[in-house]
Order: structure tokens, then C-alpha cells, then sequence
């Protein structure tokens, strides 16, 4: 059951690896971000004043959703939008010279841009991390691969850095924090899936560590490491396959290979068993969580909700990959089988609301 349900959750995404250190892997310089023709501004990377998006109460239930779609008779995957009217419209790849394909859509914190990697087939030399602003100007790469790269991307707060991490074949996985403005990038060092931590300036990611047992001395523990960028030391947190705090930071989710979803306090103390499922998100007021909890017959990943006393909301939603709107009174969530399908779900209920072809959605978080 895990199996199928974890091969579900993973379509579409990078292969990825454990590695314990090594030398700094090689790394390219940034390209030279690319101009948008026939753009109005002539500040490369400053978003315009349009591109911010505007509440509205009458806004469409998927307002300001980004997801992937294939284009063309090619197949190649761009990234499209829903308009507050409920139009869809094309993201990336408006410019002939750009239309390399996206994939992978991460909103900023503001909702001005959209980072973005390579489409997931067919990249070719184009392995960049790109962004685009919100109207679908000045798309521009500002960070290379390696030979594959990592999901997800993770923005800090002021919308200025971005964490990633990518895999070289002779180095493994090797993390890197992007400035976007300059495209200026640092090598963080060995790990995977780093993403910013909600104080703003430490983060989390994967490393995996040799056992302390002299009889295990050759095995390799999934461990969660956090690192303060302004100038801390590496501090082991917890084995597990990951940790998500909550957006208030009181809170934290350790998952494990067994689908254990594991609640605790934000220094690791008071653990309990929450649920059992794979890929719990936190929704924007911290609670409830969403997570996958089972299958349907075709293999296809269900969904639940729940609230922090573990307490059932709703369950057996068709979907995976969920992502709350930034409100929490909504959430989106892709269906990989038998077609690609995008659906917004009532929140509070899990009642469909809307769907449209497509997958790997986005709100702003």
C-alpha cells in the first residue's frame, strides 16, 4: 500500500539521493538573465506594479492558483494561472526564445513572482531555476542545476532568497541558497530538501548520518538538520524523513518511512502519534493538517484532514499534493490517474469545488 501511494505522490518529481558530506560540488556561475521582449520595464528582476494581485471579494474560488499544464503539440509543460474572472492564463514561456517548459510553480511569499524548474521532460540543457512575475513578465533564470534538482523550492519571508537543492551525479545532493535579485548563489553544503524555518533566518533539510551502534557503524539514518544562516553550527533535530513546522512555530510534524505523522513541540519535546499518512501540510492558521491517508482501488492517493488533537474532519478525498490558499478556507490538490486533474476543495468539508487539467498546483502560502 505505501509503495503505490508513495510512487503516486512522487510522479513528476526529481529522483533523489542521501549523502553524508564530501567536497563542494562544482558549480556553475548563474546564466545572464535573459530579457522578456517587448517589456515596458526596463528593471530586469523589479516586479511591476500590476503584478501584485488584488483582493477581491468576488474573486473566483481558484484565484491566483498556479499549476502545469502541457502546451502544444510537443507536450512541453508551462505554467498557467487562474485570474480572479476565473480566466486561465499562460505563466511562463510567452516569449518564443523562453518557451524551454516549467514546472514546479512556488509562489512568493508576497504573490509577485513565481519560481519555477525545468520541465520535468525534455529540459535538456535548460536546467535552470527560473522566476516570472505574477502578469507573466521578465522570466528569467537565475540559478543552474545539476543533474537533477530537488523539490520543493523554498522562498525566505521577504521574498529576496530562495533555497534549493539540486543532485550531481559524482557528489550527490548538495543545497544552495539563491539571491534573486543578483542570481548571486552560495553553497549551504550536503542535504536535501531545505526550506526556511518560520523565525526567518535558520533552516531544515535531510542529511543522512552514520549510526552511532558500532554494529551498524555501515548504515545510514535520515536525519533532520538545522542550520542559523547567520552563522550557527549544524544541530541534529530529530530522526525522521522530515519536519514541518507550524506557521507560528509552536509546533512541529516529524514524518518517518513507516507513515508516522508525529506531533510535537517546536523544540522536539512532547511527541505523540498524530496520524498515520504520508505528506501532511499545515494549513496558514495552524489547525489542521491534511495529509494522504490511504488509496482508492486504482492506487490513487485519498486525502484527510485533521485537527491538532489528531480529531478526523473530513477523509477519502481523491487527491494528493495538497496546497491551502492563503485565506485556509480552500486547498488544491492534483489526481495523477487516469488523467491529470487540478481540484480545489472546500477546506472545511473536502467538497470538490472546481477543477481544470493539470497538476502540481500552487497557492501562495
Amino acid at each position: 500500500m505505501k509503495r503505490r501511494i508513495l510512487a503516486l505522490l512522487l510522479i513528476g518529481l526529481a529522483t533523489t539521493s542521501c549523502a553524508t558530506g564530501g567536497s563542494t560540488p562544482t558549480h556553475p556561475p548563474p546564466p545572464t538573465p535573459p530579457e522578456v521582449r517587448g517589456s515596458s520595464s526596463p528593471d530586469v528582476g523589479v516586479p511591476t506594479a500590476s503584478a501584485t494581485p488584488r483582493a477581491n471579494a468576488d474573486a473566483h474560488v481558484a484565484a491566483d492558483l498556479a499549476f502545469v499544464r502541457p502546451v502544444g503539440d510537443s507536450g512541453t509543460s508551462q505554467v498557467f494561472v487562474v485570474d480572479a474572472d476565473g480566466d486561465i492564463r499562460q505563466l511562463t514561456g510567452l516569449d518564443s526564445e523562453l518557451a524551454i517548459g516549467a514546472s514546479v510553480p512556488v509562489w512568493s511569499p508576497d504573490r509577485r513572482m513565481v519560481a519555477f524548474g525545468p520541465p520535468k521532460v525534455g529540459a535538456g540543457e535548460h536546467r535552470f531555476i527560473s522566476i516570472v512575475n505574477a502578469d507573466g513578465s521578465h522570466q528569467r533564470s537565475i540559478a543552474s542545476l545539476g543533474d537533477e534538482f530537488g523539490v520543493p523550492f523554498s522562498w525566505s519571508r521577504d521574498g529576496t532568497r530562495l533555497l534549493y537543492f539540486d543532485i550531481d551525479a559524482a557528489d550527490g545532493p548538495a543545497m544552495w541558497l539563491a539571491e534573486v535579485a543578483s542570481g548571486e548563489v552560495s553553497f549551504l553544503g550536503a542535504g536535501q530538501e531545505p526550506r526556511w524555518r518560520p523565525d526567518g533566518h535558520s533552516i531544515t533539510f535531510l542529511r543522512a548520518v552514520a549510526s552511532r551502534d558500532p554494529e551498524q557503524a555501515a548504515a545510514l539514518t535520515q536525519t533532520v538538520v538545522i542550520l542559523d544562516l547567520d552563522g550557527g553550527a549544524f544541530v541534529k533535530f530529530a530522526t525522521a524523513s522530515d519536519a514541518l513546522w507550524s506557521p507560528d512555530g509552536s509546533m512541529v510534524l516529524l514524518t518517518n518511512d513507516d507513515g508516522e505523522v508525529v506531533l510535537a513541540n517546536a523544540d522536539g519535546s512532547d511527541r505523540r502519534l498524530l496520524v498515520r499518512g504520508w505528506g501532511p501540510v499545515w494549513s496558514p492558521d495552524g489547525g489542521k493538517i491534511v495529509f494522504v491517508h490511504d488509496h482508492n482501488d486504482d492506487g490513487v492517493p485519498l486525502l484527510a484532514a485533521v485537527d491538532r488533537e489528531g480529531q478526523t474532519l473530513w477523509s477519502g478525498v481523491l487527491g494528493s499534493s495538497p496546497s491551502w490558499s492563503p485565506d485556509g478556507t480552500r486547498l488544491a490538490a492534483e489526481i495523477l490517474y487516469p488523467d491529470n486533474v487540478v481540484r480545489v476543495l472546500d477546506g472545511a468539508t473536502g467538497e470538490v469545488l472546481w477543477e481544470t487539467a493539470g497538476s502540481q498546483p500552487a497557492w501562495a502560502s
